[in-house]
């Protein structure tokens, strides 16, 4: 039987047990270093994240006025994946505040 040394990825500790597993069957490790900021981690990630051009192509598609099915297809990605980019796209855009305060009433004219 092998032993992996498991060291946090923030501090470098060697202060990590075990702490459950994710629904994919991962084994998820806490890190028990007091001073660390970051406590839950995985050893090997699966999802890698999505190269900056691929992002960039979709944010120009985007722009263009392409849906969300026309990217997916023209860059031939799942749907879900470009969603995920229209959505954060959708959050830098909005202007803070309440939706209310984005739309003004009209002042209504006094019957008389």
């Amino acid at each position: 039987m092998a032993v992996v040394e498991v060291r946090c990825p923030d501090c470098d500790s060697l202060n990590v047990v075990k702490y459950g597993r994710q629904p994919n069957g991962a084994q998820r490790f806490i890190c028990q270093n007091p001073p660390c900021t970051r406590r839950v981690f995985l050893l090997n990630y699966q999802i890698k994240p999505r190269p900056t051009v691929t992002r960039q192509q979709i944010i120009d598609l985007a722009l263009s006025g392409a849906d969300v099915q026309e990217t997916a297809q023209l860059l031939r990605l799942p749907q879900e994946s470009v969603m995920e980019v229209f959505q954060l796209l959708s959050r830098f855009s909005l202007p803070p505040g309440n939706p209310q305060e984005r739309h003004p009433k009209q002042p209504r004219a006094l019957a008389g």
